[in-house]
């Protein structure tokens, strides 16, 4: 297979899974600034539930996508885990090849370059599931929540429109509501067991947070809500992934 590859200022830069994979992310919980001679990227999620992903997991991506070692911060007092790359050369490739934006993320949507890839577009799509992806479960006549549901909100309606011509194109079934005022975009639900596991399959999920929610459902039969990725791990009685 051929490998594709792009000169930034004398880096080299390949398309590989994981620049795909951080491209995801990136869309999802990521953030670009350049001015002056300041360019960072940063990536946030929440503390207390997906510190494991943002210390252990995609600090190792990102290394192999950019030989980049990037800040790790916490922030306890607004439950807060920050990671930091400052490069100008990774900001301008992001920018100029994958067509990220600089800023403001409103018109954002998936790299066209990866459309010509499936395998690339598929880690894209997963990047973006593990930081914008929500799975909760729907409560049954019993009062246990035993029916998992995926939702994710996009403000982008560019990327609303790539999403949507993917879901249907592995043929899933889903229902998207188009919210105005305050928080206008696009809410994307996909309802039930065959969902869950055909997304399983063709896409997956990377971040603890959410495969920990799978491995209490499938073991238990139904998930407990409004508790944290320790309780989590307690009931499953394992440290970490």
């Amino acid at each position: 297979m051929q490998i594709i590859q792009y000169s930034i200022s004398g880096t080299m830069f390949r398309l590989t899974k994981e620049v795909a994979y951080d491209a995801g992310v990136q869309i999802g919980d990521g953030n670009m600034y350049s001015k002056n001679r300041t360019c960072r990227i940063t990536y946030s999620g929440n503390l207390q539930n997906e510190k494991e992903f943002y210390k252990k997991i995609l600090p190792k991506i990102i290394k192999k996508a950019y030989r980049a070692n990037p800040i790790y911060i916490e922030r306890p007092k607004d439950n807060t885990v920050l990671l930091i790359v400052n490069s100008k050369d990774i900001v301008k490739f992001k920018n100029k090849v994958l067509k990220l934006p600089v800023g403001k993320k409103e018109m954002v949507e998936i790299p066209k370059i990866f459309s010509k890839n499936l395998n690339l577009l598929k880690y894209c799509i997963r990047g973006i599931a593990d930081t914008d992806m929500c799975l909760s479960f729907q409560k049954n006549r019993k009062g246990l929540y035993t029916e998992p549901r995926l939702e994710i909100y996009i403000q982008s309606k560019k990327l609303a429109n790539q999403f949507k011509k993917i879901l249907k194109k592995f043929k899933f079934t889903f229902a998207i509501e188009e919210k105005q005022g305050k928080y206008k975009g696009f809410m994307i639900r996909m309802y039930g067991r065959k969902n869950l596991f055909k997304w399983l399959k063709i896409f997956g999920f990377s971040n603890p947070w959410t495969i920990i929610k799978i491995k209490v459902w499938q073991k238990f039969g139904y998930f407990p809500i409004q508790k944290n990725y320790t309780y989590y791990l307690q009931m499953l009685k394992i440290r970490s992934f």
